[in-house]
């Protein structure tokens, strides 16, 4: 073959060779694009480096979790990108992986600009044909949010708990069965159990009958309903009653269904009793208090040997025209009284029917041989005694209660001579 035919077979392999690079290289760069779109779009830290440590790929998220630009980052190490203590944490997974050559898991943190991140990596080998380790890859997933709803979680879980185990109130729930879901060390103390003696048994196993059925009914008023159910309830409980204030509730799911139905309790039976004996007792206080100021309204005045005056002041209703029939008659029976003065100057207006009921005092006087005189009457109460069926003549009536003295100390003059 001569010189120029070998030249130019060279060329043509050579230009076979430049071809075949070149469509290695697109096709090199249409892999790394498909990488790159790909690793993107995961919504969790990914990330390449060679065999040497060096990174060569990161995702966006990786990008816009640690505000770390892909220029910054690529062609670094862990110790070129991350303090000390951060990137010393990650070489444990990273020799695990370089020596086994397997996946490795572990939890890592990660200072962010809204403090510290924890993450749960997955790092694994890239290995050649020959079984080679070409690259590490990692996957990390931000299980912060995570972390602080649970940690959340468990404080609201301790706070419940705390609320259950030492509230001095009747805490449950029941579900739609009616068993028992959550049960208080007080609402347990009340039937005389423990909370785990309670815990998944029937309302009818527990509470005693009368009271089983009561809150069977309301659990299923508040299931039907679900709204909130505010009521006092008195119910037989082992031989006697109790009285509860209980406030019921709706649990529901997180997509809206009733699945339980919570209540709280107060025995309130004490102080429903009390609260009955002081208002028994309040109520003879009141009337002993009234009582008293009747017989201070109605005072009983003697004038002279023999006569006893009666001012009267004020309104008089019944109760008043009692007090006053029974002071004025025992103080008659008592003494050796000849004439009683009634006096209504005080009186400016009065029922029909008091009316009547005095007259019917002046005659249970005259019954007891004594004279009853009327003084002081009003127009008003003057029209009523004329109306009125009673004969006028049981009344002896003087204009004042000076008249009427003045009478009385003549009759009783007269009857001693």
């Amino acid at each position: 073959m001569s010189e120029n035919a070998e030249i130019a077979r060279l060329r043509a392999e050579n230009a076979v060779l430049r071809r075949r690079v070149a469509e290695q290289d697109v096709e090199r760069e249409r892999l790394e694009r498909l990488l790159q779109a790909t690793i993107d779009h995961v919504d969790a830290v990914i990330y390449l480096r060679d065999a040497d440590g060096i990174f060569t790929h990161i995702n966006d998220t990786y990008v816009r979790l640690t505000t770390l630009s892909r220029e910054f980052v690529i062609g670094k190490r862990d110790s070129d990108v991350f303090p000390k203590e951060v990137y010393e944490a990650f070489r444990v997974a990273d020799r695990e992986v370089v020596e086994t050559l397997k996946t490795f898991t572990q939890e890592e943190l990660l200072p962010q600009d809204d403090g510290m991140h924890f993450y749960r990596s997955y790092k694994f080998p890239v290995l050649d044909g020959e079984g080679k380790l070409i690259a590490q890859g990692g996957i990390s997933t931000d299980l912060t949010a995570q972390r602080r709803a649970e940690e959340t979680l468990r404080a609201t879980r301790s706070v419940l708990q705390a609320i259950v185990e030492n509230a001095p109130l009747a805490i449950l729930a029941t579900d739609a069965a009616h068993r028992y879901v959550l049960v208080s060390h007080e609402a347990a103390r009340q039937v005389g159990r423990t909370p785990s003696d309670v815990m998944g048994k029937l309302i009818s196993d527990i509470l005693p009958p009368g009271a089983a059925e009561a809150m069977e009914s309301t659990t299923d008023q508040v299931l039907h309903s679900g709204k909130t159910l505010v009521l006092e309830q008195t119910v037989p409980w082992e031989g006697d009653s109790k009285v509860f204030l209980t406030h019921m509730f709706p649990i529901r799911d997180s997509a809206g269904d009733i699945t339980a139905v919570g209540t709280i309790a107060t025995d309130v039976t004490e102080m429903r009793r009390s609260e009955n004996e002081y208002a028994r007792l309040q109520q003879e206080v009141i009337q002993a208090q009234r009582t008293a100021l009747l017989e201070l309204s109605t005072p009983v005045v003697p004038i002279a040997d023999g006569v006893l005056a009666v001012p009267l002041i004020g309104a008089i209703d019944h109760e008043r025209n009692q007090q006053i029939a029974n002071a004025l008659l025992e103080r008659v029976a008592a003494t050796r009284t000849r004439v009683v003065i009634l006096d209504l100057t005080g009186v400016r207006q009065v029922e029909p029917e008091i009316v009547d009921a005095l007259l019917q005092t002046v005659r249970a006087v005259r019954l007891l041989g004594t004279e009853a005189v009327v003084t002081g009457i009003s127009p008003d109460v003057a029209s009523m005694l004329a109306g009125l069926d009673a004969p006028l003549r049981q009344l002896t009536v003087r204009q004042t209660l000076q008249h009427g003295v003045e009478h009385a100390l003549t009759r009783t003059r007269a009857r001693r001579s």
